[in-house]
């Protein structure tokens, strides 16, 4: 019997404790800044924005191309993350103002169960609610009870190194913790000043902002580009202290270090959103550096196209708990743990991503998926109502009602829609069958017709949005029933 027990145990927990043993199991810190696409830091080569905490993470250990959130709002990226799940998998948590349930299982209390010291400091999961069907702390402890002093205007008043630090400070002796830094940076509101601070700090005036050509280059827009930067500088600033503590602790070699962001920067083309909330290249891919100094190998870089949903599995393989039922989102301990760089594992060659909803009232929809699959990126867009504002059908709401199709190798700011270039038809329709079938073999409700769900819900936060957030925190979800 005891042999049995041995042998059950090897087969659930054998591949992860393989992984980490020669040692105990490793700390974990995820660095996850607000509205941040990937090419903003300059370790990208695109931008000369001095980020070189960044660039030390991934000079240090593994930079990777093609990272992506699972859907480029905040509220569903994190719950993504949380859950280890795409986003359209999350039932309510698909929904910015909505909750993740309760129902789903989230790697933070595993981790904690699992004997690790858990924590997070500012930005968690939101914004949403907590109610009856939901979770009512995701991760374990808040650490915001120290501020700056003299905080600059529209900077977060937390100071998230101190925070860090009393987390730190609070666990047991030589227990593992996992500690969630959620930088608010560079999520707006921000000090109009900023573009005057990043010239004085960090050198670049305003004829040196790299400005993404779908934005008209304008004194205006150059300054809003500016004081967006500065905050990317700041948080980085934050990044460097982190590892400076971890350093000084004598923790910093066993601390597995995820740097990234929740979706895209703000970019408005023609009245919309053009990055974030948006199926463009430039909302749904995230920077995404990695290191361990103690298990990865320096100067890597990844070009597989990795996902939110995997940081849950890898987690918990570090801490030896098994992946739950459900957790759609495999490990990246091999690739992070196989010191090659390139193209390490040949079936991450593409990636899934969408929205459902980001504030928008009906006709408006911003309901897409997006499908990248090397140098091609197919986006589908959903309409929810008719022309009359008119719900539609389940069988209408998984129809698309609109296509774009482009080449980022020629258009790489997705300019040039080529839906209709008769040249791409092959490949469109290969695109098509790989997103319906993963979508069917994910559940996605856009693809399996079971929408009543998705429409609730999307119900529920629109009364809110009419009502106001602050005045439903608590709003019941039964209270959007969809008629029958």
């Amino acid at each position: 019997m005891i042999m049995l027990r041995i042998a059950l145990l090897l087969v659930l927990f054998g591949g992860a404790l393989l992984r980490v043993q020669g040692g105990e199991r490793p700390n974990i810190l995820l660095f996850i800044t607000d509205d941040e696409s990937w090419l903003e830091r300059s370790a990208y080569g695109w931008s000369p924005l001095p980020t070189p905490a960044f660039d030390k993470v991934a000079e240090q250990g593994a930079l990777f191309t093609n990272g992506y959130t699972s859907a480029p709002s905040c509220a569903p990226a994190r719950a993504s993350v949380l859950a280890g799940r795409n986003f359209w998998e999350l039932e309510q948590g698909a929904f910015i103002q909505a909750y993740v349930p309760k129902t789903i299982p989230v790697f933070t209390h595993l981790l904690h169960d699992a004997g690790y010291h858990v924590g997070y400091t500012d930005k968690g999961w939101g914004p949403g609610v907590v109610n009856e069907d939901s979770h009512d702390n995701l991760f374990v402890r808040e650490y915001n009870e120290i501020e700056v002093e003299n905080q600059l205007p529209d900077l977060t008043p937390y100071d998230y190194v101190a925070n860090f630090e009393r987390f730190l400070e609070d666990r047991k002796e030589a227990q593992p913790f996992f500690f969630w830094a959620g930088v608010t940076e560079p999520h707006d509101p921000m000090d109009p000043k900023n573009y005057l601070r990043l010239e004085k700090e960090y050198g670049l005036t305003l004829d040196d902002i790299p400005m993404p050509p779908v934005l008209e280059d304008t004194r205006e827009n150059r300054i809003n580009r500016a004081n967006i930067l500065y905050e990317i500088c700041y948080a980085d600033l934050q990044l460097q202290k982190m590892i400076d503590l971890l350093e000084a602790k004598g923790e910093l070699d066993n601390t597995l270090l995820i740097v990234t962001s929740d979706n895209g920067t703000v970019v408005v083309r023609d009245g919309q959103l053009f990055a974030k909330a948006s199926a463009y290249d430039y909302g749904v891919h995230i920077p995404l550096a990695v290191m361990w100094p103690s298990r990865m190998e320096a100067g890597r870089t990844v070009t597989d196209f990795v996902n939110f949903r995997d940081f849950a599995p890898t987690f918990l393989e570090l801490a030896g708990v098994e992946k739950p039922q459900g957790m759609s989102g495999e490990s990246l301990l091999p690739i992070l743990l196989s010191g090659d760089s390139g193209q390490i594992d040949p079936e991450r060659n593409w990636m899934m991503t969408g929205l459902e909803w980001h504030g928008e009232f009906d006709p408006q929809s911003r309901s897409s998926r997006s499908i990248r699959e090397g140098r091609y990126s197919l986006i589908f867009r959903y309409s929810n109502v008719d022309e009359g504002g008119k719900p539609l059908p389940s069988e209408r709401l998984v129809e698309p009602s609109s296509m774009e199709f482009y080449d980022l190798a020629t258009d790489p700011w997705e300019m040039k829609n080529l839906a209709d270039d008769p040249k791409y038809a092959v490949k469109i329709r290969s695109l098509s069958e790989k997103m319906k079938t993963y979508g069917l073999q994910t559940s996605d409700p856009r693809f399996t017709g079971e929408m009543d769900l998705f429409v609730q819900t999307r119900r529920y936060v629109l009364m809110r949005k009419r009502i106001g957030y602050e005045d439903t925190f608590e709003l019941p979800f039964n209270r959007a029933k969809v008629p029958d």
